[in-house]
């Protein structure tokens, strides 16, 4: 007889160390958010059932903060600027190495460059940080 269960790999979830769940809520969704919950937790490596409530529990507590698409890919264009910027950093750092050992750039030009990198980290850092604040529950 064949395995008809979607989610074959998972496993059941063990007892949970802190209390069980004695109540339950039904839900009504959509065929394509019932996928997309379902895709999900079978990414999470849980059932649907376990990693809705889960999320739903986090979301509620405070503990996790839905990023609403257009905000998330704004936050990974600055994490992705700031690590960029860092390693241009991390480079110049190596030139000024190579330069000191006998180079032809003055310490003041090198510097300016340190600085002004330095300064554009502290940019995405501050609006990666507005970016997020921005987010927190209850605003």
């Amino acid at each position: 007889m064949r395995d008809h269960r979607v989610f074959p790999e998972q496993r059941r979830r063990g007892r949970r160390n802190d209390e069980p769940r004695p109540h339950r809520m039904n839900l009504r969704l959509g065929d394509d958010e019932r996928a997309a919950i379902e895709a999900a937790a079978t990414l999470a490596r849980k059932t649907p059932t376990s990693y809705a409530a889960d999320v739903a529990v986090a979301v509620a507590m405070g503990t996790l903060t839905p990023i609403p698409t257009a905000y998330r890919e704004e936050l990974r264009e600055l994490v992705d600027a700031r690590l960029a910027l860092t390693r241009i950093g991390t480079n110049l750092n190596q030139i000024a190495r190579t330069l000191n050992a006998g180079g032809d750039v003055t310490q003041e030009q090198l510097r300016a460059v340190v600085d002004r990198v330095n300064e554009a980290v502290k940019r995405v850092d501050e609006a990666t940080i507005v970016n997020m604040r921005r987010r927190r529950p209850g605003r």
